[in-house]
């Protein structure tokens, strides 16, 4: 005679599985990330191009010019990241990632979302973060590979280098 498992304990086993697989997925969201991901790049890291290409391919720049660019007196070795209003929080993100600025794009939007924005923006004229984080645009922020994605992100949400009415050539990089 075959026994038959009542309906009752498998609604239970389901309801357990299924809080397991959202606790874990709770933790996995509100855990902060591996901490080397937050760690400066540096110029060596492999991504999937470099700001010099950008300069190449964009300002027709030699590839001798490009690559001493930033080595020139008095230019600091950063660049200029140029962020208009058409700009948006994925795109920023996902460039400053395959230009080698950040390790890790989930690690950088958790420092934007961590880091105290002092400067509150101009509405509409912003990328929001979040409540109370946002990063002007028409503004130019100067950044570099050798920075943290803190610091990175210090600097949107609290020090542009400029700001800019109109961009007639839509750079997002300049020297």
């Amino acid at each position: 005679m075959a026994k038959h498992f009542p309906k009752k304990h498998l609604y239970v086993i389901i309801g357990v599985i299924l809080l397991v697989l959202v606790g874990l997925f709770a933790y996995a969201k509100l855990s902060p990330p591996n901490q080397a991901t937050f760690n400066a790049p540096g110029k060596n890291w492999p991504s999937s191009k470099k700001v010099e290409d950008y300069f190449i391919e964009r300002l027709n720049m030699s590839p001798k010019e490009a690559s001493e660019i930033r080595s020139k007196p008095g230019v600091d070795g950063k660049v200029n990241l140029r962020i208009n209003t058409n700009t948006t929080l994925d795109a920023l993100v996902s460039n400053l990632f395959y230009y080698g600025f950040i390790r890790d794009e989930n690690s950088f939007r958790y420092a934007l979302e961590h880091t105290k924005d002092v400067t509150p923006g101009e509405s509409g004229k912003v990328i929001i973060v979040d409540k109370g984080r946002t990063i002007d645009t028409n503004a130019e922020y100067r950044i570099s590979e050798d920075m943290t994605a803190w610091q990175i992100a210090d600097i949107l949400l609290n020090r542009p280098s400029g700001h800019f009415t109109f961009d007639q050539y839509n750079y997002f990089f300049m020297p």
